[in-house]
Parts: structure tokens; sequence; C-alpha cells
């Protein structure tokens, strides 16, 4: 099963599989598959994981930040087509990140704007569909396995988390979101 997210991560955090197991739970608890965490029509670039995984930075107006992933708390929302979301409550704080740290990030980072493939040969798609987008893994053999589906929104920018368990990306009308890929 798939999990999305939004996120953002602040530079003091959880172990990486602690920070994706606070966030799992925090989803399965609420019983959705998705949640936005940062909400922003002003993310520029593609986000980028730290080495470690615990942080998820962006660019807002031309300023990096970062977000922990461990400590995000979720409630119910909702999102395209009333489809139930977890959004972070209370909003998670944001701590500025050097770009020089960016950049050093950005080396052994893994991201598309459309596709990203981990090592164990998975892949995780956002397809474009008339003016929205499908977001989707393909599987050998069978169709691929949609997600969701926007119409009018633009989503792009995956960002593999270094564990691959995890891929971040921007939806334009609504900000930075994240989904838990593992199977």
């Amino acid at each position: 099963m798939s999990y999305l997210l939004c996120a953002l991560l602040t530079l003091a955090g959880a172990p990486t599989e602690d920070a994706n197991s606070a966030l799992l739970a925090e989803l399965r608890k609420l019983g959705v598959t998705s949640a936005l965490v940062v909400s922003s029509q002003a993310i520029d670039e593609q986000p980028v994981w730290s080495p470690d995984g615990r942080q998820l930075a962006l660019n807002i107006d031309e300023k990096w930040s970062a977000i922990d992933i461990g400590a995000l708390r979720l409630r119910a929302g909702s999102w395209h087509n009333g489809e139930a979301i977890g959004v972070v409550d209370p909003r998670a704080p944001l701590v500025a990140v050097p770009e020089a740290e960016i950049l050093a990030w950005q080396e052994n980072a893994r991201f598309d704007p459309r596709r990203v493939t981990t090592k164990t040969g998975m892949t995780v798609e956002l397809a474009r569909e008339e003016l929205g987008t499908v977001f989707h893994i393909p599987k050998k053999g069978s169709k691929p396995e949609v997600l969701w589906r926007t119409s009018l929104e633009n989503c792009h920018s995956l960002a593999l988390s270094p564990d691959e368990k995890l891929v971040a990306f921007i939806c334009e009308l609504n900000g930075l979101l994240v989904a838990d890929i593992e199977p």
C-alpha cells in the first residue's frame, strides 16, 4: 500500500526509520493514503532529502528551509475530488538551511521531474494527463496502480528518499507532498 505525504524536514530529528515509521503511523491512524505537509504555492525547484533522510528541504520564495519528518502530526483533511488525506496540524516549523548545505545534499540525491526508479526496479511516476497529473506505480506485465489523479493541477519534481521508501514532490496548487512507495 502506498502513502502520500507533503513534507519539509528540520535539521534535528529521529533516525530515518523512526521518522518514516512515525509518519506512516500517523497516516494509518487516520486511515488515509496521503497527507499535505507543507501548503504553499510559492515552492520553487524540487525538494531535496538530507543524506540521512530525516529532513526534507524545499525552496519557498528563493529561501531554502527544511522540516523534520518524524515530528509531523496529522489531522483529517480532503484533497482533489474529496479524497481523504492527512494535513499537518499543528503546522510544522521550518528551519533555514544554507544553500551550500543543499548543494551537498543534492550530490547523491535521486530525482527527476516525472519518473524515479528504485534500485529494486520499482518505478514511481507523475504522468501528465490533459491538464492534470496521474500518480502511479507501473507494474511489469499489468496496468499501473493509479494512486490518485488531479484534473487541473500539475504535480512534478519527484525526489526519492535515501532509503527508497518515500518520494517527495510538488503539486503546484497545494504544496509539497511525500508518498510511501513500499508495496
